[in-house]
């Protein structure tokens, strides 16, 4: 088993569905006594957000003070020789001063074995004090760049603007076969989502449930020709509903 970088704390910088399959690649290929190989128990746990020594965390609106105290209670204790801890903060945009504050200390010192990735699109939005304590890397976007844009909202669950929404589907040219390929996408990284909140009793469960039922529904549904830009319009609308009720859609 290889040890992590020396360097405890890392921000990744990419689109969400780029930095999820690279720190999963990194971890895989740090715990894997088969250098990553895929097929091991460790690999499948890992990639299914089930690996007891590496803790998701996704902010609500923003990241909680309950959720910071979690990091730090479970980075209180010492661990034993060849173990190691993982906490990956997802949308690390979304962390408040106040959270930040209080994470410092354990990030700039934490005891050996653990390691601390803040995963961002946004850089320019983090707290400069957990800025300044991370090794930044940034990373290619395994995302089409035409589409980027499209997508985000989707991925960060934020469904706040659909005039600017509607006025990029409509500059797009989205063929049906591109439709589907990225409504694919999309689920893939939902149910994945879906399968750690329920494993950890996450309190977005609803969130992840809502996105994969609507995106179930799409691929079911898919474009037809000539209708990508009403397809996208009408997903964003039922993405935006479906993640703001606890009843997930049928």
């Amino acid at each position: 088993m290889n040890r992590p970088a020396h360097h405890p704390t890392h921000l990744w910088i990419s689109d969400p569905q780029t930095l999820q399959a690279e720190v999963i690649s990194l971890i895989q290929s740090k715990l894997c006594a088969h250098q990553a190989c895929q097929q091991c128990v460790t690999c499948r746990q890992i990639k299914d957000k089930e690996h007891p020594w590496v803790i998701w965390l996704t902010p609500e609106r923003s990241y909680s003070l309950d959720q910071i105290d979690e990091i730090l209670h479970t980075a209180s204790f010492k661990l034993d020789q060849g173990e190691y801890r993982f906490f990956i903060l997802q949308q690390a945009e979304r962390l408040t001063d106040h959270c930040s504050n209080r994470l410092l200390k354990t990030v700039e010192e934490p005891f050996e074995g653990y390691n601390f990735f803040f995963l961002t699109d946004r850089p320019e939005m983090l707290p400069l004090t957990i800025q300044s304590r991370c090794v930044v890397k940034k990373f290619q976007s395994q995302v089409d760049d035409t589409y980027k844009n499209l997508l985000h909202s989707f991925f960060t669950l934020q469904f706040n603007d659909p005039i600017n929404f509607i006025k990029q589907v409509d500059s797009l040219d989205i063929k049906e076969q591109e439709s589907r390929k990225l409504t694919d996408d999309l689920y893939n990284y939902w149910a994945t989502e879906l399968k750690r909140d329920l494993h950890n009793q996450d309190i977005q469960e609803h969130k992840a449930q809502g996105m994969v039922n609507v995106l179930q529904w799409a691929i079911k549904n898919p474009a037809m020709t000539g209708g990508s830009k009403i397809f996208w319009k009408n997903l964003y609308l039922s993405a935006d509903y479906a993640t703001k009720t606890k009843k997930a859609l049928d």
